[in-house]
């Protein structure tokens, strides 16, 4: 039987860094009240997709990354609604620069 409360859906928060070195790429989505059982996560090359649900709400999104990664290698752990995945980058920044704040 469905519930008579309707999902909210919503695009999940979201933090993205790399290590200093640049060699690992760690993502951080806020997932409240969700179940391992009810997260899935597909992590391609340059972007992964998440659609995630807890008892009221249904978190969906779609994000692309900020270099390419090895998905194969992707390692995520969820601990009291935090999804935290980390990955490593295919190649290094070599071609990124700082750019200086006027």
């Amino acid at each position: 039987m469905e519930s008579a409360v309707p999902r909210i859906l919503k695009t999940p928060i979201l933090a993205m860094y790399h290590d200093d070195k640049h060699e690992n790429l760690t993502l951080e989505v806020e997932l409240p009240d969700v179940e391992n059982e009810n997260i899935t996560l597909v992590m391609h090359e340059n972007s992964f997709y998440l659609k995630a649900c807890s008892k009221n709400v249904e978190y969906l999104g779609s994000f692309f990354l900020d270099g390419p990664v090895d998905p194969q290698k992707a390692i995520a752990v969820n601990d009291k609604g935090m999804l935290t995945i980390k990955v490593p980058y295919k190649e290094c920044f070599i071609c990124a620069r700082n750019i200086p704040i006027d």
